[in-house]
């Protein structure tokens, strides 16, 4: 089984309405939840996981976090950036290296549904996945926000991860 990592979302929707106002400050939200449901490709429960996140104070900012910038006309900028390795039960561990920062300008609409996203550097490892992304989804949450993303593997199998992120004081 995969992850699917950060900043995978690489296609472009149609869209009527872009945000027009920003959904979170800017600023920098640090990881604090991760949970995978895996389906089969016949809608069948696979299973799962809830993540325990081991953060690398080595690696700066000392944990894996995104910061986040409004560019305007539902764009973010967002900046990967930190280390953590994400640990669930039954399942390999799986590292999100971002020592090499990676930048992506996000576009959303009202609904924090991705429209496009540009890749401003490529960082955070920059390998190629077996897994697609079919879409993904930022909302607002008290403190933060949790980005939601769904993808396929060759075999279309379903993966949905809901990433947690509150900002980091």
């Amino acid at each position: 089984l995969s992850l699917v990592l950060l900043s995978c979302s690489k296609e472009e929707t149609e869209t009527d309405t872009t945000m027009s106002t920003p959904f979170v400050s800017d600023g920098t939200y640090k990881l604090t939840a991760a949970i995978q449901t895996v389906y089969y490709s016949n809608g069948t429960l696979y299973g799962s996981y809830t993540y325990s996140i081991s953060h690398d104070s080595s690696v700066t900012p000392g944990y894996l976090a995104l910061e986040m910038e409004w560019k305007g006309s539902g764009v973010y900028r967002i900046t990967s950036k930190g280390k953590a390795t994400l640990s669930a039960s039954g399942l390999d561990d799986t590292t999100i290296d971002c020592t090499t920062n990676a930048i992506d300008d996000v576009t959303l609409d009202t609904d924090g549904n991705v429209t496009n996203e540009t890749a401003i550097q490529t960082g955070c490892g920059g390998g190629s996945s077996s897994i697609t992304t079919v879409s993904s989804k930022w909302t607002p949450i008290s403190g933060g926000f949790t980005y939601y993303v769904v993808g396929k593997d060759s075999d279309s199998n379903e993966y949905q991860v809901t990433y947690t992120f509150q900002k980091a004081t």
